[in-house]
């Protein structure tokens, strides 16, 4: 019913694209925007609270500002076991063993190179870096908080863009990058992609979900369960790649 609905409804979702979640690059929603934007305004759509929503496209720094200061209730396509994961609340786990899981998609972190650098990943250790060499990941996103899981040096970079380009131009030698922006932008870029490579296997696969305000998922708790519960639905109808089990 609508008077369930919050009276604001603040949706944040990447600046970057994350196909088949997001398209395009940038605050501007493409047509069609991406499966992330499509389930959630269904799921508000059913909910009847579509028309409070305010919808934005945000870089992670200013996303990470905005939650801080209370200006955000709903981020979508958060990675569990981030730094922004870690402001928010996220669907737990459900049932005895935890077998009910309301992840919508997975994301995969990612190692690539420049094309002929002899630099070899083996899912263990990186080999062939020069003495003191810096991983390139993007500030205040879990590429970096891996990286230094991993004893990596890194070399933060203020957004996915600025990270890729740095490979690109030789500043440094190996890029750490969940893989929907990377690969999208190689598929886009014939000239990139002669630059770079992909390193297999992927340093680490999690899951994605819609993370909540704390104050959200408190005061209006049922929402929330009700929100989550629905975008869960809507993925598991797509057969996106996520876990979504729910509940009988």
């Amino acid at each position: 019913q609508a008077q369930t609905c919050p009276e604001r409804l603040r949706i944040a979702f990447p600046e970057g694209p994350a196909e088949p979640f997001m398209r395009g690059q940038g605050e501007d929603f493409l047509r069609p925007p991406g499966l992330l934007v499509d389930w959630m305004r269904n799921a508000l759509r059913e909910q009847g609270c579509l028309e409070k929503a305010e919808m934005l496209r945000l870089p992670v720094r200013r996303l990470r500002a905005m939650i801080e200061s209370g200006q955000i209730d709903l981020v979508a396509g958060v990675g569990e076991g981030g730094p922004i994961a870690a402001l928010l609340a996220l669907p737990p786990h459900e049932g005895r063993r935890g077998e009910f899981d309301y992840s919508l998609g997975a994301v995969e972190y990612v190692l690539y190179a420049r094309r002929g650098s002899g630099i070899v990943w083996d899912g263990q250790q990186i080999t062939g870096l020069p003495a003191q060499a810096r991983i390139g990941v993007t500030a205040s996103t879990r590429t970096e908080m891996l990286a230094k899981e991993r004893g990596w040096l890194a070399d933060p970079a203020p957004s996915h863009e600025s990270a890729l380009l740095k490979i690109a131009a030789g500043r440094t030698p190996v890029l750490l990058m969940h893989s929907y922006f990377a690969d999208d932008r190689l598929r886009r870029d014939p000239l990139l992609a002669r630059q770079i490579e992909r390193l297999q296997p992927a340093v680490e696969r999690r899951h994605l979900f819609v993370g909540a305000a704390q104050t959200l998922a408190q005061n209006h708790k049922g929402f929330t369960q009700r929100l989550w519960r629905a975008l869960c639905k809507a993925s598991a109808a797509t057969k996106a790649d996520g876990a979504c089990r729910l509940p009988p």
